[in-house]
């Protein structure tokens, strides 16, 4: 169960440098085809925090047509969780925790964020089998289970309503949006980021998805993905979700077509189909290359978005593709 307590350092003594405590918040205007996110890593014991504050507006396979871009790896780390304040002018503040969330960020070349994000469900803790029936029963399973290992020794999921103003580059965008966020912390060795998605589709109010996946690499589309953990949220309840399978076409790193199928607690099924809207890849450890973007879903004939991140991990891509000047280079994958 997560409490206000969570939105705190949860590291001890007996922790070392590896130990970091994240957000994930994601920014969604489906109507301009714009996605960006901030997202914060903090590493406590070494004092240090990385910040990344970005906007996607174009299906891209390359950071340089990004339409605004502050990451910083190296500012001091806040000396409490619940308000993430830098030099780099990002303040998120949890306002009313573990639920609601107040964004603001003065950046370059005028650029800015004000942001509430206020969560309309409780916090959906991976690890609590009263919400997780997947959830392993000792501490080893329950890493092993999740699709990020130690680095979700902690974590949670929420679906939230966020409103308020983004503007880039002095053009400036209302949002007002059914979206998401997540909150993590463990031990994150940098060169040890696992291949994974993270997924979610809102269809409003009224329906959403959230979902994790193991992600393999050395298998062929269609069996290189395997369920993690995840929930759907129907007309205000939540239900763990039981089954799922997920298929992507990429070109190169970017994915094409989703298709999802998946069943719930309940025995109901869903089958899901995404296209991106516009994304791009993003590093937030160096050994680790990330595709994140805004997906159009379609489910039964209704339209709805989400954000994706699948994490492609340099030690294991390396292994598989390092290639010499005249070796073929493999884009389609199908």
């Amino acid at each position: 169960m997560i409490t206000a307590e969570d939105l705190e350092y949860h590291f001890s003594d007996s922790d070392d440098y590896t130990w970091a405590e994240t957000y994930y918040l994601p920014i969604s205007i489906p109507t301009e085809r714009i996605f960006g996110h901030v997202y914060v890593c903090t590493r406590p014991v070494l004092g240090s925090m990385s910040n990344d504050i970005r906007f996607h507006g174009s299906v891209s396979n390359t950071e340089f047509e990004l339409l605004y871009c502050d990451a910083q790896f190296h500012l001091p780390a806040p000396k409490k969780f619940s308000h993430i304040e830098g030099p780099n002018g990002l303040s998120v503040k949890a306002v009313k925790p573990p639920r609601d969330y107040r964004i603001d960020y003065v950046g370059f070349d005028d650029t800015e964020v004000h942001l509430d994000m206020k969560g309309i469900m409780d916090p959906w803790d991976i690890h609590d089998p009263k919400l997780n029936p997947l959830a392993g029963k000792t501490h080893e399973e329950r890493l092993a289970s999740t699709s990020m290992g130690s680095g979700y020794q902690g974590h949670f999921d929420m679906h939230c309503h966020t409103q308020g103003t983004v503007k880039i580059r002095g053009v400036e965008f209302e949002v007002d949006v059914i979206d998401r966020m997540n909150h993590s912390w463990g031990p994150r060795p940098e060169k040890d980021i696992p291949p994974m998605n993270s997924v979610w589709a809102q269809f409003g109010e009224e329906l959403g998805f959230r979902f994790h996946m193991h992600l393999d690499p050395t298998q062929p589309n269609g069996e290189d993905q395997r369920f993690a953990h995840g929930y759907l949220l129907d007309s205000g309840e939540v239900y763990a979700i039981t089954e799922l399978n997920m298929s992507t076409t990429r070109l190169g790193i970017v994915p094409i077509s989703i298709e999802v199928e998946l069943k719930d607690e309940r025995g109901k099924e869903y089958v899901l189909r995404g296209i991106p809207l516009c994304g791009g890849p993003w590093r937030a450890y160096a050994t680790a290359i990330c595709w994140i973007g805004l997906i159009q879903w379609e489910l039964n004939g209704k339209i709805g978005h989400g954000s994706l991140q699948e994490n492609h991990a340099l030690p294991v891509e390396t292994r598989l593709r390092g290639r010499r000047w005249k070796d073929r280079i493999p884009l389609l994958s199908a």
